[in-house]
């Protein structure tokens, strides 16, 4: 097992097995977030949309504060505030399950995640440079083995109580913050800290901003368009006469899929997609196949093709934004470009559920699957842009060192 390889860092397996824990804790609810706001707390799509976007909106501050933050104090003890933030703010919700307690809650619980996957992203990173994409890629696997199993029994769990499922949720969280706190030592993360010296210089003049810029915005209307199978697709199917059951296993099987064919996108990437660039055009292609066959509403199994396909383009973007980032990022600026690109799809994840819910309310599920494949072809040339850019960057680079 991958576990237990000499050259892995310990501080790495640590935060891959808590990540893990708390991935299946959050799963049991994330996917179905939507369905609680409209049928147990009696809100309208609009209404849940708009919610989700604040809280995108609050995890995109989060995502840019934490990481200038992490790169001045350290990436273990921002982590370990937003570790904090999550367990205290879904943790008031599985207590009082109300609109009024949710609403504020929810949004916050939003801005704690950001304080913990940027500075996640960016201790990996410093602790395991040499690892590259591998850090990030094993991390991404780990959660949604956890997204395996809680979406397995997140429905299940969600018709006996959703007080429950919120509950276990803050479990979770707590049970990462206990493995951080006291699983990784002080010292060890310190190599995410970096003096001063190293953080002076406009950030706008560094050599890869520009490529940054592209890779975020790819990155934006990517999630812009994924995001609506959390937030609209539960309401489509149920519409549609599917059961909780059958939507919740749906995200079961992404889970599956990511575990169990990573042979096959390792091999997809070794034979045709080694730059980051064709792995970005490439998941953009399969995305966008997918939604298409969600279009068309065919019987179920069609559902399950459709999730297998965007899962194989997912696989295929998901672990690389972050480690394309870190390539970018100077010596001092892990975190802040972690920041930016997490702040990206923070965005997307605040525009898309907005728009979807809008789309939704006034022209049905057909326009929110027009919308998502609009927001697929506009990432296809921002991940242009970023391949023109960063060939660019390389070869003043290359001109440099002569």
């Amino acid at each position: 097992m991958w576990f237990k390889r000499p050259d892995i860092p310990q501080a790495v397996v640590i935060l891959i097995i808590g990540g893990f824990i708390q991935s299946i804790g959050n799963s049991l609810l994330w996917p179905l977030n939507s369905l609680f706001m409209h049928n147990s707390l009696g809100r309208t799509l609009t209404e849940a949309g708009t919610l989700l976007a604040l809280q995108s909106a609050a995890s995109l501050l989060g995502q840019f504060l934490s990481g200038f933050l992490a790169d001045r104090f350290g990436s273990k003890k921002i982590m370990i505030i937003g570790l904090v933030g999550a367990v205290l703010s879904i943790g008031s919700i599985g207590v009082f399950p109300v609109w009024r307690v949710y609403m504020p809650g929810f949004v916050l619980f939003g801005l704690a995640q950001a304080f913990i996957l940027v500075p996640l992203n960016a201790l990996i990173h410093a602790v395991w440079p040499e690892g590259g994409r591998r850090g990030f890629n094993m991390l991404y696997v780990s959660n949604n083995a956890g997204v395996a199993i809680g979406t397995a029994i997140g429905g299940i769990i969600a018709q006996v109580s959703f007080r429950l499922t919120f509950s276990l949720n803050a479990a979770a969280f707590f049970i990462y913050f206990l493995l951080v706190s006291f699983g990784i030592s002080e010292h060890k993360t310190s190599i995410s800290s970096t003096p001063a010296k190293h953080h002076s210089g406009s950030l706008y003049k560094d050599r890869g901003f520009k490529v940054l810029l592209t890779l975020g915005g790819g990155i934006f209307f990517v999630w812009g368009a994924y995001i609506q199978l959390v937030s609209i697709l539960p309401v489509v199917m149920n519409q549609l006469g599917f059961s909780l059951f059958s939507y919740s296993i749906l995200w079961t099987l992404n889970g599956v899929f990511i575990v169990t064919l990573q042979p096959l996108i390792n091999w997809v990437i070794r034979t045709y997609a080694q730059s980051f660039q064709r792995q970005f055009y490439l998941s953009a292609m399969l995305i966008s196949i997918g939604f298409i066959i969600i279009w068309a509403r065919l019987p179920y199994v069609s559902y399950i093709i459709a999730i297998l396909i965007i899962t194989l383009g997912e696989m295929l973007i998901l672990p690389a934004v972050p480690a394309a980032s870190a390539q970018l990022a100077p010596q001092g600026k892990t975190g802040v470009y972690q920041g930016i690109v997490g702040g990206a799809s923070a965005g997307g994840r605040m525009l898309g559920p907005f728009l979807g819910g809008v789309f939704f309310d006034h022209g049905g599920g057909s326009y929110v699957w027009i919308l998502a494949l609009t927001f697929m072809a506009i990432s296809i040339v921002m991940f242009f842009f970023y391949g023109k850019y960063i060939r660019s960057m390389l070869m003043e680079r290359s001109a440099s060192s002569f």
